[in-house]
């Protein structure tokens, strides 16, 4: 029962860790206004955003800050996104650049390819990279700039407020991006000294120093990488510039995938290449976030089960209290996370260990999928 009661204690003390980190993250202000209003160019990299670059565009171009531009790159979309652009672009002659993209070189990303084919058509002093399938807010490039002034950044970026719509997304997401922030240190990434190999960075929305950029190479220098905003970030880190993190959830949000298969591709890709990103960091994580999700409720059914069977065992009850405070503790957490972050129920909390163990399934067939030289597909490309 003493080895029970340590596992249980163990298991309130990473997740009280973990709500301590997350309340650490700074947020974007709305009301923050800049001193200065440098110019922003706003790249939008876009193939088959059908459903999306509508919503996008409208938020990008509505903004309050007084000097940008906005360039999005048709990335040899398939579906209705290059009409969308063109009603777009002739609606707004001058505030809106739409360039088709060039073809992609052996060996690159088609993300990467994108961004590098709008950052050399950008003359703003800042890019800001924006993922189509995002909706900003009208204050996000102010509230962004004021952060980057306040905090003397050369490169940052955000998560948003996550849309999370079908019952595939509300089960894996949080679980997934719990997971990201588990896998690197986000106590040394909040520190603008941090190590390149703390440093996490989200390409959602991500605004770097045009000079800064082009330093390092711009996404060249990450081209055949998947999880490009975080190599980039690391990248720009190790060249001494200084990176930065916040919460933007009242400035920018995103749906980021549509349904299950959606879910399915977009996670296994991650998982494949964030294995790399990451390394044994990865590997504790997933260590981690099973004992925190999955062990209180075998752990409290064994000690309830006792206490009733037999109730003078030594360490008996202790045990059960310890198990229900670690039970309440990780329902706790998920419970303010669900609400907080994404806007559902409390109850939903308590469907956060089976989110986890569908999210390995997922990381599972990622990673056999690029063993067996499969490759993970998305936006209709495979890559190795």
């Amino acid at each position: 029962m003493l080895s029970l009661i340590l596992v249980a204690c163990l298991v309130v003390l990473l997740i009280a860790r973990d709500a301590w980190r997350i309340r650490r993250l700074p947020a974007l202000d709305d009301d923050a206004a800049p001193q200065a209003a440098p110019r922003i160019s706003v790249i939008i990299p876009a193939r088959n955003e059908e459903n999306n670059i509508a919503r996008c565009l409208d938020g990008a171009l509505d903004q309050r800050y007084p000097s940008y531009e906005v360039i999005v790159v048709d990335d040899g979309s398939t579906d209705a996104t290059p009409r969308i652009l063109r009603e777009y672009e002739a609606r707004c002659a001058g505030r809106l650049r739409v360039i088709r993209g060039r073809p992609l070189p052996p060996g690159w990303v088609g993300k990467c390819n994108a961004c590098l084919h709008g950052a050399h058509h950008a003359n703003g002093e800042w890019l800001l990279f924006l993922d189509a399938d995002t909706a900003p807010q009208p204050a996000l490039l102010s509230a962004l700039m004021a952060f980057v002034e306040r905090n003397r950044l050369d490169v940052a970026s955000v998560f948003p407020f996550n849309e999370l719509v079908t019952w595939s997304e509300r089960l894996v997401l949080p679980v997934f991006y719990q997971f990201a922030l588990t896998a690197f240190p986000l106590q040394k990434n909040l520190s603008v000294e941090a190590p390149a190999s703390a440093v996490i960075a989200n390409g959602q929305c991500l605004i770097v120093r045009s000079s800064a950029y082009w330093s390092v190479g711009g996404h060249e220098a990450v081209r055949d990488k998947v999880l490009e905003d975080i190599e980039l970030a690391q990248a720009l880190r190790r060249a001494g510039y200084r990176v930065g993190l916040a919460t933007a959830f009242g400035q920018l949000r995103v749906r980021m995938y549509r349904g299950l298969r959606e879910v399915v591709q977009g996670l296994g890709k991650h998982a494949a290449a964030g294995r790399r990103a990451s390394g044994w960091r990865a590997f504790w994580a997933v260590l981690r976030m099973s004992l925190t999700l999955l062990a209180p409720w075998p752990l409290l059914a064994f000690c309830l089960s006792q206490a009733i069977a037999q109730p003078a065992m030594p360490y008996v009850w202790p045990a059960l209290a310890v198990a229900a405070v670690a039970g309440l503790t990780v329902l706790g957490f998920w419970a303010v996370r669900y609400r907080r972050w994404y806007a559902l129920p409390a109850w939903t909390a308590l469907l956060a260990p089976v989110g986890w163990l569908i999210y390995l399934a997922i990381v599972v067939r990622g990673t056999l999928q690029v063993f067996f030289k499969r490759g993970v597909t998305w936006k209709e490309r495979v890559y190795s």
